[in-house]
C-alpha cells in the first residue's frame, strides 16, 4: 500500500490543486464575500487533501516523526487561523486567505523535502507574520489618517534601504541585507510596503502632472539607493510598481508608454555599468556556452524541469539540490521537477486568481487611496512572481528575488502575508460599508410603508 501512495501521490495532489484552482476561478463570479462562502469551505477540503498527500508520501519515504509534527502545524496555520480571521472579522475574504494557504503549503512541501530546518523556520515565521497580520484589518479600519502620512512613509522607507546601502551584508555583489541581534532582515522587503503606502497617498483623485512628479522623485530616490546596493531585482520592481500606480490612478496609457522606454534605457545603462548584470545577461541569452560557471544555475534549472514532465518524478525522487540556491531563486524549478509541469502551472494560476481578486475589489471601490493600495500591492505581488518563474525558466535573464509565500526567505514571507492583511482589511471596509447601505435600504422601505399607511388612513 505504501508503495502504491508514494508512486501515485502525484497524480493526486496536481488533481486537488487544480479541483482547488477550479473554485477559486467559480468564486470570481460572486463579488460579496458572503456568496463565497460556500465556495470558500468546498476550497479547505481540497486544500486539507493536497497537503495531506504529499505530507504522506514524505513520511512514508521518510519514516520520521519530525515530518508529521510540521504538517500538523502546516494544518493548523493554515486551516485553523483561518477560521479565527473570520470569526474576528466577518468580512473578510476566506477565498483569498485560501489561495495565500495554498501557496503557502506548495512552498512548505519542497521546503520540507529539501531541508526540514529550513521549513521549521519558515513556518515559524509565516506563523508570527499570520498573527501579526490579524491587527492590521484593525488598524486599516480604525486609523483613518493612514493617507496623510506620505512623505513619512518615504522618509522611513529611504532611512532604512540608505542603512543597508552604508551597513549592508553584500551577498553575491549586493548589499540587500544586514543583521541584528542575529536576526538577517532584509529591509527592501518590508520597505516595499511602506513604498506603497506612499504613492497610495501621492496618487489619490486622478493625479496632476505635480503630484506625478513629486511620487516619482520619492520613487526614483527609492530605486536609486537599491541600484546602488546592486539589488536590481528590488529596484526593478519599485520602478514598475511606480508605473502601475500612476497609469491607473491618472487614467493616462501615456505614463505606461513612458515608463517602459525609461526602464529600457535603466535596463541597458544596468548592462553597460554592472558586471554581474552582463554574467546574467550571458547565462540567458547562451548558458551552454557558459555551463560550468555562470550558466551553471540556469541549466540545472532546465534540466531538472524537463526530468519532471508533466507530473513531475514524486516527491523525494529528484534532484533538486543539484541547482544552487535552490530553496530561494529556483524553487518553482524544485516544484516542477517533483511535483511536475501541470502543478506548477496550478500554482502559477493560483498567482493569478489572487491578483485578481485583488483587482475586482479595486474596481469596486470609490476612495482612490484604497484603490491605489490594492493596485501597489497586485502589480508588485504579481511582477515580483512574473520575475522569478520568468528568470528560472529562462523567460528572462534571472534577478534574484523570491517566489512569494513559496521561497524560503523570512522578510519575504512576513512582508507578503502583511501586504495582504492590508488586502483584508479593505475587505472589511468595503462590507461594513455594504452593510451600512444595506440599513440605510431597509429603513427607507420602512419609512416608505408607513407614509403610505399614514396616506390610506387619511384618504379613508
Amino acid at each position: 500500500m505504501a508503495y502504491f501512495i508514494v508512486i501515485y501521490s502525484k497524480y493526486f495532489i496536481t488533481f486537488f490543486l487544480f479541483c482547488f484552482l477550479a473554485c477559486g476561478i467559480y468564486a470570481l463570479r460572486y463579488e460579496s464575500t458572503q456568496d463565497q462562502a460556500a465556495v470558500a469551505n468546498v476550497q479547505c477540503v481540497f486544500l486539507f487533501l493536497t497537503q495531506f498527500s504529499a505530507y504522506l508520501t514524505i513520511v512514508i519515504r521518510t519514516q520520521r516523526l519530525e515530518y508529521l509534527i510540521l504538517y500538523a502545524f502546516l494544518q493548523i496555520l493554515t486551516l485553523a487561523l483561518p477560521i479565527l480571521e473570520n470569526l474576528m472579522y466577518p468580512g473578510v475574504s476566506r477565498i483569498l486567505m485560501n489561495h495565500i494557504c495554498m501557496l503557502l503549503s506548495a512552498g512548505m512541501i519542497v521546503l520540507t523535502r529539501l531541508d526540514i530546518n529550513k521549513a521549521v523556520r519558515q513556518l515559524a515565521i509565516a506563523g508570527a507574520s499570520f498573527l501579526i497580520g490579524l491587527i492590521v484589518p484593525w488598524v486599516i479600519r480604525k486609523v483613518k489618517s493612514l493617507r496623510k502620512f506620505g512623505w513619512i512613509y518615504a522618509g522611513a522607507g529611504v532611512a532604512a534601504l540608505a542603512v543597508v546601502l552604508i551597513l549592508g551584508q553584500v551577498t553575491h555583489g549586493s548589499k540587500i541585507s544586514y543583521t541584528i541581534g542575529g536576526i538577517t532582515f532584509q529591509p527592501s522587503e518590508f520597505v516595499k510596503l511602506l513604498y506603497v503606502f506612499f504613492l497610495a497617498c501621492l496618487l489619490v483623485n486622478e493625479p496632476k502632472l505635480k503630484q506625478v512628479i513629486l511620487a516619482g522623485i520619492g520613487a526614483g530616490i527609492h530605486v536609486l539607493i537599491l541600484v546602488f546596493s546592486k539589488d536590481l531585482g528590488s529596484a526593478l520592481i519599485y520602478f514598475v510598481v511606480y508605473v502601475v500606480m500612476i497609469t491607473v490612478a491618472a487614467h493616462q496609457a501615456g505614463y505606461l508608454l513612458a515608463g517602459a522606454a525609461a526602464g529600457a534605457v535603466a535596463s541597458w545603462a544596468a548592462y553597460r555599468l554592472f558586471s554581474h548584470v552582463q554574467v546574467r545577461f550571458q547565462a540567458w541569452k547562451d548558458p551552454w556556452s557558459v555551463i560550468d560557471n555562470q550558466g551553471y544555475q540556469i541549466t540545472q534549472s532546465l534540466f531538472a524541469m524537463s526530468r519532471g514532465g508533466w507530473f513531475g518524478l514524486g516527491i523525494g525522487k529528484g534532484t533538486p539540490n543539484d541547482i544552487p540556491y535552490v530553496e530561494t531563486d529556483f524553487i518553482f524549478s524544485a516544484v516542477v521537477e517533483e511535483l511536475g509541469l501541470l502543478f506548477g502551472m496550478g500554482i502559477i494560476g493560483t498567482a493569478i486568481v489572487l491578483f485578481l481578486l485583488l483587482m475586482r475589489l479595486a474596481g469596486g471601490l470609490k476612495d482612490g487611496f484604497y484603490r491605489n493600495l490594492l493596485v501597489g500591492i497586485g502589480a508588485a505581488y504579481l511582477f515580483q512572481t512574473f520575475l522569478t518563474v520568468g528568470g528560472g525558466t529562462k523567460f528572462i535573464p534571472l534577478t534574484g528575488v523570491t517566489l512569494p509565500f513559496i521561497s524560503y526567505g523570512g522578510s519575504s514571507v512576513m512582508t507578503t502575508i502583511l501586504m495582504f492583511s492590508v488586502v483584508q482589511g479593505i475587505y472589511i471596509m468595503r462590507y461594513e460599508e455594504e452593510l451600512r447601505l444595506e440599513k440605510q435600504r431597509r429603513k427607507k422601505e420602512r419609512q416608505s410603508g408607513k407614509t403610505a399607511e399614514t396616506d390610506e388612513a387619511q384618504e379613508e
